[in-house]
Order: structure tokens, then sequence, then C-alpha cells
């Protein structure tokens, strides 16, 4: 497997790779960057039982083995300015800051979510190359993993056509 370059994960991508004990093995395989909106987002996951399981990313953070990325509000304005108001509403702020911080890294770099405003984003952008789902990560590492539809193929590039079309009805 290639290694996954300046792969940015969004809060509900980082929580489902820890709910299927995956993250060991996935920041092996990829470099990881993370919004410090989406590390903080990231408290716990809810295990086969219904149980809370922290999420603990300091060790991680002080190792350097992820990155963690901060933008000032200032940062996001070229993001802004490309959407109307409520189309931009829809993103919250980890998926604002990663978006952001995408089109700064150039397309070298994919982020990978289970929200479909961030497919709409690129899509809508004509950046569907920089989308990734989880399913496409794991499934290259070989840790392929029955997931919910949000975290899957299909369902990124259903979203991400989807946002192509409204990009070109504008």
């Amino acid at each position: 497997m290639k290694k996954f370059k300046l792969l940015l994960l969004d809060a509900n991508v980082v929580i489902e790779v820890f709910r299927h004990g995956l993250w060991d093995k996935i920041i092996a395989k990829c470099d990881l960057y993370l919004a410090r909106t989406a590390v903080d987002e990231a408290h716990f996951f809810l295990d086969a039982n219904g149980d809370q399981q922290p999420i603990d990313l300091t060790p991680h953070i002080n190792a350097n083995v992820i990155t963690v990325f901060e933008l000032k509000p200032s940062d996001l304005s070229d993001l802004r300015a490309q959407f109307d108001p409520s189309y931009f509403e829809k993103l919250d702020p980890g998926e604002t800051e990663s978006m952001a911080y995408l089109l700064r890294l150039g397309e070298q770099s994919q982020i990978c979510s289970a929200d479909k405003i961030v497919y709409r984003v690129l899509g809508r952008m004509g950046r569907s190359e920089q989308g990734v789902s989880l399913e496409e990560v794991l499934s290259q590492a070989g840790l392929s993993r029955k997931l919910g539809r949000e975290f899957c193929r299909e369902y990124r590039e259903q979203w991400t056509r989807k946002g192509f079309e409204e990009g070109l009805s504008r």
C-alpha cells in the first residue's frame, strides 16, 4: 500500500477508527493531519457494549506521529468567499478548518470524512480526487471493515457528484 500523504481526518473518522481499534495501524500507514478543532471534538467512542471509551491523541501529537494544525478565522476567508453563506454554514468548525487547510496544501493532500457537505464542497470546487472515504483508506491498508454507509466510497461519490452538479448550476 502506498502511504497516504497528508490525509486530513474529520473528527467522526477519528472516532470510527478508534471504535474499530485501528488507530495504531492507520497512523503507521498514513501521514495524518488533524485540525485542532477536530482534535478537540474527538474525546470518546462507544464500544460494542455502548460504553464510552476515551480517545487521547496527546501522546501521538507529542511524539509528532500526527500533525495538528490551527487556522485563524482570517485564514478561512478564501474558503468562505467561494460559497454563499447558507452552503458554508453546513460545515462544522473542524470541517471548515480542514477544508481551508486542504486548499492551502494543494492537490497532493486528501480529506477523509463521513459528512456529505465535505464531499459536496469538493465536488463543487472541482477537487473530487481530494476526497477519500474511510472504506477506501482501510481497503488500501488491508484493514477492511464493515462500516456505516457514511464511511463508504459510494456515499463519497454520491455527494461529490451532487456538489459538482450544484457548482454547474450556479
